[in-house]
């Protein structure tokens, strides 16, 4: 029954393209680009990204450290457009340069290398085409896009590439995306598989809606709708529905000082063939302000969790970027979690600093579930080539064991 629902969701996001395409082609068409097809692959543009990285993992819960010495290697070839056609490959690549055995790299099937007495760092080897699509640029600014590709909303918390691990997330399936209407930017996408950075493919049928609207000095307000339906029956616990609205901006107090807000919330039930109930809320409040170098921001976050109800998740999010880079809630506990935080960063000529400090606890039962500290320094050499240093420490009190994380590591792209 699966094969068939995913046979299904692959011709239902080929109509999608297809017809959109066929819509907007008629007038495009017309124009005369003075360039062949032949033209527009030998016009395009080769570009490569190389990231290397050294982790290394102290997890109390393990007698031994684990640390990984990874480089990632992202090699795209882009055409030159055609009647507004343009066309995009992209190749990536992860290998362990030593340490391949040090650590648990959570690799699925022929991708993991075993090891499970030490701490994980998500980065397994692996080469395939992280993205291979064909778009279309329309007139009026809509642009449609199928294939394999990264797809990344709003502000990650709920859709992204996972651009933090060395090997990043991308989706099969068909997105458009239109400016039509003046100061708003509105996303569909269609989704039949999402290929996830332990080199596995989980197939689903999803849809994902996503607009914001520029209102000027009063922000930006962000509307969403994301129908998230796992084919596989191990993985139905996670087909939800979520909507939800996000008011985010900034505005100037006085010379050189200027406030800094963003407001979200959002709702979330269970969907689809999942077997539980699920009825949570998302909740976060980030309030700053921003003085010559320096940003200081408070934030307050909840992701609901309770028994009967379920907890508030998020399988298709950049998790990384959101309650701590230790990664210790990359799942959302049974009793949900809050997260307050604080965070100070500068930008000083080249340099960028940024420190982090978060408190966790359960949203239901009131139990402590510890704290962490993160910490970034980034360079830019004058070649355009970044080195960084990064750490984070988390502290445990009645959730899983301390761990301290370190990371140093180097990218370049040309």
């Amino acid at each position: 029954m699966f094969d068939r629902q995913h046979h299904l969701a692959r011709r239902a996001a080929l109509l999608i393209a297809f017809a959109t395409l066929t819509a907007l082609a008629v007038p495009a068409l017309a124009e005369d680009t003075n360039r062949s097809p032949v033209d527009a692959l030998k016009s395009g543009k080769v570009s490569m990204n190389l990231r290397y990285r050294f982790e290394n993992v102290h997890d109390g819960g393990f007698v031994d450290n684990g640390y990984a010495s990874t480089l990632r290697t992202a090699l795209s070839y882009t055409t030159a457009p055609w009647h507004g056609l343009t066309g995009k490959t992209e190749f990536q690549g992860v290998v362990n340069i030593t340490a391949a055995r040090k650590h648990n790299n959570k690799g699925a099937g022929a991708a993991t290398n075993g090891v499970s007495d030490r701490p994980v760092v998500a980065d397994p080897d692996q080469t395939d085409f992280n993205q291979a699509y064909l778009d279309w640029n329309g007139k009026k600014g809509t642009e449609v896009r199928f294939g394999r590709q990264e797809i990344l909303l709003d502000n990650v918390r709920f859709v992204g590439n996972v651009g933090w691990r060395q090997f990043h997330q991308s989706f099969d399936g068909a997105v458009v995306t239109t400016r039509a209407i003046p100061r708003t930017k509105a996303t569909y996408a269609f989704v039949y598989n999402q290929n996830r950075i332990f080199s596995d493919t989980q197939r689903m049928t999803s849809h994902l809606a996503n607009a914001g609207v520029d209102l000027r000095q009063a922000g930006t307000l962000t509307a969403n709708g994301y129908l998230i339906d796992y084919d596989m029956e191990a993985l139905s616990g996670l087909s939800t529905l979520t909507y939800g609205l996000r008011w985010n901006g900034a505005t100037t107090l006085q010379d050189r000082v200027t406030g800094l807000y963003d407001l979200e919330l959002a709702r979330q039930n269970d969907a689809g063939d999942n077997p539980n109930t699920v009825d949570a809320g998302y909740y976060r409040a980030t309030l700053g302000g921003r003085y010559d170098v320096w940003t200081l921001k408070a934030g307050y976050e909840v992701l609901e969790g309770a028994p009967g109800d379920g907890a508030f998740t998020t399988p298709l999010a950049t998790l990384h970027a959101w309650n701590g880079w230790a990664d210790k809630f990359l799942k959302t506990p049974a009793s949900g979690l809050e997260d307050v935080s604080v965070s100070l960063g500068a930008k000083i000529s080249a340099w960028k600093f940024l420190a982090v400090y978060h408190d966790f606890s359960a949203n239901n039962g009131g139990a402590s579930y510890g704290s962490e500290i993160d910490f970034l320094a980034a360079w830019t050499a004058p070649w355009k080539q970044g080195l960084a240093l990064k750490a984070a420490s988390y502290s445990a009190d009645d959730f899983s064991k301390d761990v301290t994380k370190i990371w140093a590591f180097s990218s370049w792209k040309f």
